[in-house]
């Protein structure tokens, strides 16, 4: 085992010293890859497409910007199909008597070499150098170095010491087994481990860039290796990229290795199957790009709200982002907001006046769980729909009727979503609604979602008494149940709402009997009261033989009942009614009794 190990290190060992020989003495970064490539199927290098740096460019130079437009160049490829586009055979083409097909293994072979040969450097000089120095200066954490070469260690011993070497052994026996699509097959699955090192590439350029700036002993590691001949002058950046990318090549050179089979060679059926799970890879790698690149913006909006703790969730999906017009119920003029919608929320925002860190504020929040969208009819606001959520209900307005649609879209996409997923969720899918239609809740709603308010503007009376609001004493207010627009008395009532988190809330008296079950509430019947009824009798006076005087101290409105010591004393609230009280209760005292016509009427 130990002579098998020792011969292994040899063999990377020869290959890292191909990799040095390679360059040139003064060759440029241009040279930086042993990997041959016929016209017209090269492939881009690390820098990525028209991205060279210039041969005085110092080693550190451009660690911030090449990832992201690499990254979003080699999505475009991916997506496109670019890397899949085969070779022509004029320009594949190569004067000599070798096969074809083994003169692209030979040439997947040699870019494997240079491959491990980069890997040794990434992983053996690179990795290991910063991780000795991180533990005996302590001047970095461990950790950020690990995390910035991710998996890339399990990367570089597949390739090292399963791919490359079962490459190498098929090549110098192909007269005996002229074949590779089996040996692919059997290793292609685990190429799926690239996905995590992808998705991990943009998190570690940022950590590279961060401790390069912060640590100058991080960067005095750094500076040393890629200034040596091995680095080839490149940027550690540069050489990170390079596993992006190696899984598309993978793909190209195989799918000309079918091409170019002929129809009953052996090896065809297993090369197309291997091909078939290169290309799984590839869309692994493809996915996980895509998912990096989410992630990535994901952030960049917390960062943009203030990073609330109950927002921040990695499985949230950024669907529609823009501004619109907030409808008011109060302000006649319609006010700026930038809206977010998530797969799970709509957050409402302002922007921060001082904005430090955060750019918005976030007014409003309304959860996609139970929320509703539809397009209102309203003449005044032209192109405006309405968003209601279990929390709060917003009238917004767009420029356009496209803007309109385009976000109604988008919300009911959310809330479709959500419900596919929720089986609580019944389909609640609602459309345009004419404008003779009653634009409330329905009775079974109230007080289980948020309301559409009423605007001010649209009212000059209660909705419910029908009394014309003033400026000063019939002020206008708003049901939180039902949202209409009802004066103080008519709203002076509360009950608990379900989709404020059952706190008690203003409503109006309609629905306050509605979710209460009380025609009126017993404290507001015990202040209606006038200061003579009551509904349960505290005492009982026989007022036969009773004298009514006067009450204490000349109250006009006061009147006293005394017999045998006996007194008891009245107050009534008018004048007016303390005489008729006066009236009745003499001639009770004094043996009356209803039925005469000629008395009158003495009841209140």
């Amino acid at each position: 085992m130990e002579a098998a190990s020792e011969e292994k290190l040899a063999s990377v060992s020869d290959l890292v010293t191909v990799f040095e020989n390679s360059r040139a003495p003064g060759a440029g970064p241009g040279a930086h890859t042993l990997e041959h490539h016929h016209p017209g199927c090269r492939s881009p290098g690390p820098e990525g497409p028209g991205e060279k740096p210039g041969a005085g460019e110092p080693p550190g130079s451009g660690t911030r910007t090449v990832s992201r437009r690499y990254l979003s160049s080699l999505k475009n490829k991916l997506s496109s199909g670019a890397w899949r586009k085969p070779c022509q055979p004029s320009s594949c083409s190569e004067p000599g008597t070798q096969e074809p097909e083994k003169r692209i293994v030979q040439e997947l072979l040699e870019t494997e070499q240079a491959y491990v040969a980069r890997l040794h450097l990434l992983d053996q000089v690179f990795f290991q150098e910063l991780l000795e120095e991180a533990r005996g200066s302590k001047a970095f954490p461990e950790d950020v170095v690990r995390l910035i070469f991710s998996n890339l260690s399990s990367i570089y011993q597949f390739h090292a010491q399963f791919f490359l070497p079962e490459l190498q052994r098929r090549l110098d026996d192909w007269s005996a087994t002229p074949r590779i699509g089996d040996v692919i097959q059997k290793l292609a699955p685990f190429l799926k481990m690239y996905s995590e090192y992808v998705k991990n590439f943009e998190r570690a350029a940022e950590l590279l860039a961060t401790w390069t700036d912060k640590s100058p002993r991080f960067q005095e590691v750094l500076t040393r290796i890629q200034s040596s001949e091995a680095s080839g002058s490149l940027t550690l950046q540069h050489h990170m990229l390079e596993p992006v990318q190696r899984i598309p090549r993978y793909e190209l050179l195989l799918k000309e290795y079918v091409q170019k089979l002929p129809a009953q060679a052996p090896d065809r059926a297993d090369a197309q199957k291997a091909l078939d799970l290169i290309f799984s890879a590839a869309q692994h790698s493809n996915a996980a790009i895509k998912e990096m690149e989410r992630l990535q913006e994901l952030w960049e909006v917390y960062q943009r709200l203030g990073l609330e703790d109950d927002i921040v969730d990695p499985s949230n999906a950024l669907l529609r982002q823009g501004p619109l017009l907030k409808i008011s119920f109060r302000r006649r003029d319609p006010t700026e907001r930038y809206l977010f919608l998530f797969n799970n929320m709509l957050l409402c925002c302002v922007p921060r006046v001082i904005q430090v860190g955060a750019q918005f504020q976030v007014r409003t929040r309304i959860d996609v769980a139970g929320m509703k969208v539809r397009e209102l009819t309203d003449a005044e606001f032209p192109h405006s729909f309405l968003v209601s959520g279990k929390q709060r209900s917003l009238q917004l307005q767009a420029r356009s009727q496209e803007e309109m649609l385009s976000w109604m879209q988008a919300c009911q996409a959310a809330i479709d979503q959500i419900e596919k997923r929720n089986e609580t969720f019944k389909a609640a899918v609602q459309g345009p609604e004419g404008a003779a239609q009653r634009q409330e809740l329905q009775a079974e709603e109230l007080g289980l979602r948020a309301p559409q308010w009423v605007r001010d503007s649209m009212v000059t009376m209660c909705m419910r008494c029908q009394e014309p609001f003033t400026a000063l004493t019939r002020r206008r207010h708003h049901c939180r149940a039902c949202g209409y627009v009802v004066c103080a008395r008519c709203s002076d009532y509360r009950a608990e709402l379900k989709y404020d988190g059952n706190r008690p809330n203003r409503v109006c008296l309609h629905c306050y009997t509605f979710l209460t079950g009380h025609v009126l509430p017993a404290d507001r019947e015990d202040r209606r009261r006038g200061i003579l009824e009551d509904i349960r009798a505290h005492t009982s006076i026989p007022l036969l033989g009773y004298q009514v005087t006067a009450g204490p101290q000349g109250d006009p409105r006061a009147f006293q009942l005394q017999q045998s010591g006996l007194l008891y004393t009245f107050r009534a609230d008018s004048e007016e009614l303390r005489g008729r009280w006066v009236r009745a209760i003499e001639r009770a005292a004094g043996g009356w009794s209803p039925g005469d016509p000629a008395d009158g009427d003495l009841s209140d």
